[in-house]
């Protein structure tokens, strides 16, 4: 398996597991969303809380220049850290979610 092929792999398992966890809501789902051929992955909470419209991103992946992107974070769990010890190399995952300045300082890869 080519590296690309075995980060979306990675990604996928990631978001699979975290769309597991359930709301509080039974009218709240979780929304996978996977595209391959542009390399973007998302997970979303979609539904109704009372009378409140539910509709967020709980994470947001992209594949750009063979690294990982993790352009949203809305959990409280270091992503960065699972995707290492699913063995992505750590300098092979960039936080978009962070400006480019900080990046050199968050031990992962720069872009």
């Amino acid at each position: 398996m080519d590296k690309v092929e075995r980060y979306r792999t990675c990604i996928q398992t990631l978001l699979e597991k975290y769309s597991q966890f359930k709301s509080r809501s039974e009218e709240v789902e979780s929304a996978l969303f996977f595209d391959p051929s542009h390399d973007r992955y998302q997970l979303m909470r979609v539904g109704w809380k009372g009378l409140e419209r539910v509709y967020y991103t709980v994470l947001h992946f992209d594949i750009k220049d063979e690294k990982i992107w993790l352009q949203h974070n809305a959990t409280d769990v270091g992503i960065g850290q699972e995707l290492v010890e699913m063995g992505v190399l750590k300098e092979d995952i960039v936080l978009g979610l962070h400006p480019s300045y900080k990046r050199p300082y968050t031990g992962y890869g720069v872009a």
